[in-house]
C-alpha cells in the first residue's frame, strides 16, 4: 500500500501527467499542421535574400548583389528555431535599455553595419538596390510573433525598414500596436501613400502567438494607379494554396533609390537625443526569410507553396506587374448613402425612386479599378440643387453642420485631410499637431451646430488626430461657445476606448474613433487628450460626431472661425464621396464626370433620383379623387358592356376558327384528294382507250388505277383523322405516327425503328398543331422511302411537358444539305413547321444518312 502522503499527492500528479499529455498531443497536431517548407530560392527576380542560419554575424545575402547583415545588437539573437525545413531564425525579444513603449527604448535589431551611426555610416551602400527596373517590388519575411501587438509595449513592430536620420528616411514595413499591417513611405522616399490594413482576428489567418505568418507587400510599379500596393498575412498550415490578401493602398511614385538605415526586426536610426528616437520598434518575436524582389509576386509565388504550384510572375496568373501602359480611365459609381444607410446602386440606368421626405444623400465614385492613379480630375454635381459643378471630398474630413430648430441642415462645410501632415510622425500620439482654421457662416436660422470627424469612404485608410477645437467670432477673442473644446473632461481617457464629454463615436466600425494621451511630447503635459480616427479597414467607416447650442441673438447670421490642430496620415482610397443634406421632393440627377490630363479624354456617370412628394401634393390627386367618383357612377355600365363585349369575343373567336378549319379541309382536300382523283380519272381514260389495242398494257393501267384507289383511301382515312376531334390528343396522335411509319415501309427495302413512349399523358392537342406536324412527318418519311435507298429509319418521338419534338434518322445514302437544291421537301417542311410555331432541321453529309428534327411547342393546358 502506497503511503498517506503519496496517496494524497497522486491525483495532483495525475492532473500535471493529464496536462502535459495534452500539451504534447497539441504540440503534435500543430507540427503536422505546419508542413515542411524548402527556403526561398533565388531567382531572376530576387535582389536580396537573407535565410537568416548562421549563428552569428555576418548573415550572406544569397543573391546577385550581396549586402551581408553583420549587425546584430541590442539582445537580438541568432540561431532560434525555425519552421521545419527552414533551418534556424533570429530572436528580437530583447533590449539594451530604455522605457518600453517609449521612443528610449533600445530593441533588438539586425542592421547591415556593425554598429549604429548618427549619420550615413550605417547606410545601406548607395548601390543597394530594392525595387525592379519599372519601380516594382516585393518585401516578404516568415515572422512568428511571441506576443500579440496590443501587449508588446513597442512603439511599433518593425519587419523591415531603410529609416535613417534627416534626409534618409526611405520606408518602414510594420506591425502597429493597434494591430495593423503597414506599409509607410518615409519623407525621403520620393513617394507619398501607403498602405493599411487590419491584420485577421478570425479565421484560418488569424493572429496567435503559436503559428508562423508570412508577411509581404507589393507594389506593381505602375505610379499612376490606384490599389498599387498590395499587403498579405498568411499563416503557414498545410491548406495554404496562396497569399492571404488583407489591405491595398497607394503609391503616388515609385521610391527613388536613396539608401538609408537598413534594418531587419526594428529601425536603425538613432539620434543623441534618446527621448527623440532610438530604436523602439523591435519585433517581439522570430523573424525568418526576408526577401526583397524586383516584382510584385503573385500570391501563388511564395515560399510556403509547393515549388511545383508557384506560378512566377510572367509566366501564369496573376496581376500583372510589369506593365508601365496606362488603362483607359473610365469612372464608377460604388455606393448609394441615403440617411446613412448604403443602398443597391441600379444598373443600366435605372433611377433611385424614395418616398416623400427630406433626405440625406451620399454618393461615392471615383476611377473604375485599373484606371490611372493621379492623372484625372472629377467634378460632381446634384442637378436641381447644384448649379455648379463641385470638387468631391477624398480622404478624411472635418464637417460643420448648422441646424435649425428641429434639426435639419440648413448648412454645411467640409474640410478634407490626405496625404501626410509636416507634424506626422509615424504614431498620433508622437506627433506634432498644427493649427487650421476655417470660416463658417451661421444662417438665420440657425440654433445648433454638429461637428463630425469622418473617415470618409470606406477605402480610405490612414490616421488623423484633432485638439483645442474652438469657435471664435471674427476679429474677437475666444468664445466659450465649445465646451471642453480640449478633450481633458470624459470618460477612460487613458484608454483609446476613452470618450471626452459631448463627444460620440458612429459609424459602422466603431473602433475606428479613438481617443489618444500625449504621452511623451515637449510641447505638451502627460494628461493631454486628443480624438483621433485610426482606420485601417477598407470596407468600414467611423466617426467622431458632437452637437452643441448657438445662441441665435449672438450668432444668427453671422461669420464664425472654426479653429482646431491636427496631424494626420491618410490615404485616399479609389472613391471620392459627395454629400446633399435635406434634398427635398422632385427630380434629381447626381453627376460625376472624369478629365484624365495624360490622354485628355473625358467620362461621365448620371444616376437618375426622384423623391415624391406627399400624395396630396401630387398633381394627381385630385384628378383621381374626380375619376374615381365618375368611374364609380359608371360601373354598372362599364360592366354590363364588357360582359357583351366578352361574349361576343368568343363568338367571333368561334368563327374565326371554324373558317380555318373550313380553309384548311378545303386546301388539303384540293391538294391532295383532288389531285389523286385527277390521276384516277385520266388513268381510267388511258385504260379503256387501249383495252381493245393493247390488253396487257391496258391491264398494267388498271393495276395502277387499283393502287391509286387505294392510295385515295389512305389520304381520305389521313383527312378524316386530322379533322376528327376525337383524335386530339398526344397518344392519339403516337398510334397515328406508328400506323403511318408501318405502312410507308410495309413492302419497302427501309428497315423502320420506332422509339415512341408506351404511356403518354391524355395532353390535348388542337387540330391546326397535329395536322401539320402529322403531314410533315408523313413527307419526311416518304423523302427517306424516296431518296435513301436500302437503310434503316428510327422514327422517335418526345414529349417535355410544354414542347413536343420528333426525329426521322436514316442510315442511307445522304446528301449535301449546301448543295444548292430545294429537293426533298425541305421547303414545304419549313413553311408547314413555321406555321404552328415549330421549328425544322435537317442534318445530312453524303454517305453518312440523314436526320430531320421536327419540334414545335404545345399551347397552354
Amino acid at each position: 500500500m502506497l503511503p498517506a502522503k503519496i496517496r494524497a499527492t497522486f491525483p495532483g500528479a495525475l492532473a500535471v501527467l493529464h496536462i502535459l499529455l495534452l500539451a504534447s498531443v497539441h504540440q503534435a497536431r500543430g507540427e503536422r499542421e505546419r508542413p515542411r517548407i524548402t527556403p526561398n530560392a533565388r531567382d531572376e527576380h530576387t535582389l536580396h535574400l537573407w535565410h537568416l542560419d548562421e549563428t552569428q554575424p555576418p548573415f550572406k545575402d544569397d543573391s546577385g548583389s550581396p549586402l551581408p547583415l553583420s549587425g546584430l545588437l541590442n539582445g537580438a539573437l541568432a540561431g532560434q528555431a525555425s519552421l521545419p525545413g527552414l533551418g534556424s531564425s533570429v530572436s528580437f525579444r530583447g533590449n539594451a535599455g530604455g522605457i518600453p513603449g517609449e521612443s528610449s527604448l533600445k530593441g533588438a535589431v539586425l542592421l547591415a553595419r556593425p554598429s549604429l551611426d548618427c549619420g550615413p555610416a550605417d547606410n545601406a551602400p548607395p548601390d543597394f538596390t530594392y525595387f525592379g527596373e519599372d519601380g516594382a517590388f516585393t518585401f516578404e519575411a516568415f515572422i512568428r510573433p511571441e506576443l500579440l501587438p496590443e501587449d508588446a509595449q513597442v512603439t511599433a513592430l518593425t519587419i523591415l525598414s531603410m529609416d535613417g536620420e534627416a534626409g534618409e528616411r526611405i520606408f518602414s514595413f510594420r506591425i502597429e500596436p493597434q494591430g495593423f499591417l503597414t506599409f509607410n513611405p518615409l519623407p525621403d522616399c520620393g513617394a507619398k501613400g501607403g498602405a493599411m490594413a487590419s491584420i485577421p482576428r478570425s479565421g484560418p489567418h488569424a493572429i496567435s502567438t503559436r503559428d508562423w505568418f508570412h508577411v509581404a507587400v507589393t507594389y506593381d510599379g505602375n505610379a499612376n494607379t490606384r490599389d498599387n500596393l498590395t499587403l498579405y498575412w498568411t499563416r503557414i498550415g498545410a491548406d495554404v494554396t496562396e497569399a492571404n490578401v488583407i489591405g491595398k493602398g497607394t503609391l503616388s511614385d515609385d521610391l527613388n533609390g536613396l539608401t538609408g538605415d537598413l534594418a531587419i526586426g526594428n529601425e536603425a536610426r538613432t539620434k543623441p537625443e534618446d527621448r527623440e528616437n532610438a530604436e523602439a520598434e523591435p519585433f517581439p518575436g522570430r523573424i525568418d526569410e526576408v526577401r526583397i524582389s524586383s516584382v510584385a509576386r503573385y500570391p501563388t509565388d511564395f515560399a510556403f507553396l509547393p515549388a511545383g504550384k508557384r506560378v512566377a510572375p510572367g509566366k501564369g496568373r496573376g496581376p500583372v506587374a510589369e506593365t508601365r501602359e496606362s488603362p483607359p480611365f473610365s469612372l464608377r459609381l460604388a455606393r448609394v448613402m441615403i440617411n446613412g444607410k448604403s443602398v443597391p446602386v441600379p444598373r443600366g440606368g435605372a433611377p433611385i425612386k424614395l418616398g416623400s421626405g427630406l433626405y440625406r444623400l451620399a454618393f461615392d465614385f471615383g476611377p473604375a479599378s485599373g484606371s490611372p492613379g493621379t492623372a484625372f480630375r472629377i467634378r460632381s454635381q446634384l442637378a436641381g440643387i447644384d448649379e455648379q459643378w463641385n470638387e468631391s471630398t477624398t480622404g478624411m474630413s472635418l464637417i460643420c453642420q448648422v441646424l435649425d430648430g428641429v434639426g435639419t441642415v440648413v448648412s454645411e462645410a467640409g474640410f478634407g485631410v490626405e496625404g501626410t501632415s509636416a507634424g506626422w510622425a509615424d504614431r498620433p500620439e508622437d506627433s506634432f499637431l498644427e493649427p487650421r482654421s476655417e470660416p463658417i457662416y451661421i444662417p438665420l436660422s440657425g440654433r445648433k451646430i454638429r461637428v463630425i470627424l469622418a473617415s470618409g469612404t470606406p477605402e480610405t485608410t490612414g490616421s488623423v488626430v484633432i485638439d483645442d477645437l474652438q469657435f471664435s467670432a471674427s476679429g474677437q477673442g475666444i468664445e466659450p461657445l465649445w465646451e471642453n473644446s480640449d478633450f481633458r473632461r470624459g470618460t477612460n481617457l487613458t484608454s483609446p476606448a476613452g470618450v471626452p464629454d459631448g463627444w460620440r463615436r458612429m459609424g459602422d466600425n466603431t473602433a475606428i474613433p479613438k481617443a489618444v494621451m500625449f504621452m511623451d511630447n515637449p510641447t505638451r503635459d502627460r494628461t493631454d487628450v486628443a480624438i483621433a480616427l485610426v482606420d485601417a479597414e477598407r470596407t468600414k467607416q467611423g466617426s467622431w460626431e458632437s452637437v452643441r447650442e448657438l445662441d441665435p441673438e449672438l450668432h444668427a447670421g453671422k461669420t464664425l472661425i472654426l479653429s482646431w490642430k491636427e496631424a494626420y496620415n491618410v490615404i485616399p482610397g479609389n472613391l471620392q464621396r459627395a454629400s446633399y443634406s435635406n434634398v427635398p421632393p422632385g427630380n434629381y440627377t447626381f453627376r460625376a464626370i472624369g478629365f484624365d490630363d495624360s490622354t485628355l479624354t473625358t467620362v461621365a456617370i448620371t444616376l437618375p433620383i426622384h423623391i415624391s412628394p406627399p400624395f396630396w401634393q401630387r398633381l394627381w390627386f385630385w384628378p383621381v379623387v374626380t375619376a374615381c367618383i365618375v368611374i364609380l357612377l359608371a360601373l354598372a355600365i362599364y360592366s354590363r358592356a364588357r360582359r357583351l363585349g366578352r361574349r361576343k369575343l368568343r363568338e367571333l373567336a368561334f368563327q374565326h376558327a371554324m373558317e380555318q378549319d373550313r380553309t384548311r379541309i378545303a386546301r388539303d382536300m384540293h391538294d391532295d384528294l383532288g389531285t389523286r382523283i385527277t390521276v384516277l380519272t385520266a388513268t381510267a381514260s388511258i385504260a379503256r382507250r387501249e383495252i381493245g389495242s393493247d390488253p396487257e398494257k391496258a391491264c398494267s393501267h388498271l393495276d395502277r388505277l387499283t393502287h391509286s384507289a387505294r392510295e385515295l383511301v389512305v389520304a381520305m382515312d389521313g383527312l378524316v383523322w386530322a379533322v376528327d376531334p376525337a383524335h386530339d390528343t398526344l397518344d392519339q396522335f403516337a398510334t397515328h405516327l406508328t400506323r403511318l411509319g408501318e405502312e410507308i415501309y410495309r413492302d419497302s427495302e427501309v428497315r423502320l425503328r420506332l422509339d415512341i413512349p408506351d404511356e403518354l399523358p391524355p395532353r390535348q392537342l388542337v387540330s391546326d398543331l397535329r395536322h401539320n406536324l402529322a403531314l410533315a412527318t408523313k413527307e419526311s418519311m416518304h423523302n427517306v422511302l424516296k431518296h435513301a435507298g436500302p437503310c434503316e429509319v428510327h422514327i422517335s418521338l418526345r414529349y417535355a411537358g410544354d414542347s413536343i419534338a420528333i426525329e426521322i434518322r436514316d442510315t442511307g445514302c445522304g446528301f449535301q444539305p449546301d448543295g444548292g437544291s430545294s429537293g426533298h421537301g425541305r421547303g414545304n417542311l419549313a413553311s408547314r413547321l413555321a406555321e404552328i410555331g415549330g421549328t425544322f432541321e435537317i442534318s445530312s453529309a453524303p454517305g453518312r444518312g440523314t436526320c430531320v428534327r421536327l419540334s414545335c411547342p404545345l399551347p397552354p393546358k
